[in-house]
């Protein structure tokens, strides 16, 4: 299993909306086609995706502004990772005391713990990606990676 954290879901979305709009999207505009084309083939089937409540609300929220014909696209793969990923939940009031909280906040909190039990997590988030190799976690942070293609 796979926990893919919010800008990294984000990018996946986008790209297999369409992925000419990843340079100009306003979140993701930092990546390129090949980011996404790389990120698709680590994950390759959405049936490994492991998510959460807060992470696929973060990613409504950022992306429920799609026009120009793509939104009826963005809620067809919105609905088909749904339907296809493994939704985990844990109650805010357990992670609340943990001291990652103060530091990530409630999300990235809850997508930490979790990714404890998954595979590697897979996220654009470099403060969250350093807490989660603290921690043992198997972590690939597509903006590092991103970085260091382009050094």
């Amino acid at each position: 299993m796979i926990f893919v954290d919010t800008n990294a879901l984000i990018l996946l979305i986008v790209g297999l909306i369409d992925k000419s709009l990843i340079s100009s999207h306003k979140r993701t505009s930092i990546f390129e086609s090949i980011d996404f084309e790389n990120l698709a083939l680590l994950i390759g089937d959405l049936g490994k995706v492991v998510t959460t409540p807060n992470v696929l609300t973060e990613v409504a929220n950022l992306l429920n502004n799609f026009q120009k014909g793509h939104r009826w696209a963005y809620y067809q793969i919105l609905r088909e990772l749904i339907a296809k990923s493994t939704e985990k939940f844990l109650e805010s009031k357990i992670i609340m005391d943990s001291n990652a909280f103060f530091e990530l906040g409630l999300t990235d909190s809850v997508v930490l713990e979790i990714s404890k039990e998954c595979d590697f997590l897979i996220t654009g988030d470099s403060r969250l990606s350093d807490y989660a190799k603290a921690f043992g976690i198997k972590v690939v942070d597509l903006v590092k990676i991103r970085n260091e293609r382009l050094n």
